[in-house]
């Protein structure tokens, strides 16, 4: 309520709100190898709630962050592309309101 979308990027603590839905549309990324969010945990959210675009990238948490060492460009790039398109669907969405 009150969102026209959401994304996130390896969102700590969404997966302890996993029994909750969301409000809005929602897409998410996150790397495969981060030791901070399991993506065995990513992949259940992910079957939880089919509506939400659950992303995963060969990287590490960080991946999107060129000031980390964990900074992925393909990984950023692709995160970033899919999030543009993400919120261009979004807005025509609205438009069409």
């Amino acid at each position: 309520k009150g969102f026209a979308c959401a994304i996130s990027y390896y969102g700590g603590g969404i997966l302890e709100a996993a029994a909750e839905q969301p409000k809005c549309p929602v897409i998410a990324h996150f790397g495969e190898r981060d030791h901070v969010i399991p993506v065995a945990g990513v992949r259940a959210f992910g079957e939880a709630h089919p509506d939400v675009g659950v992303y995963i990238y060969a990287a590490d948490h960080g991946f999107n962050c060129d000031q980390r060492g964990s900074y992925d460009p393909a990984a950023a790039t692709l995160a970033r592309q899919r999030t543009l398109d993400f919120l261009r669907q979004q807005a025509a969405s609205l438009n069409r309101t």
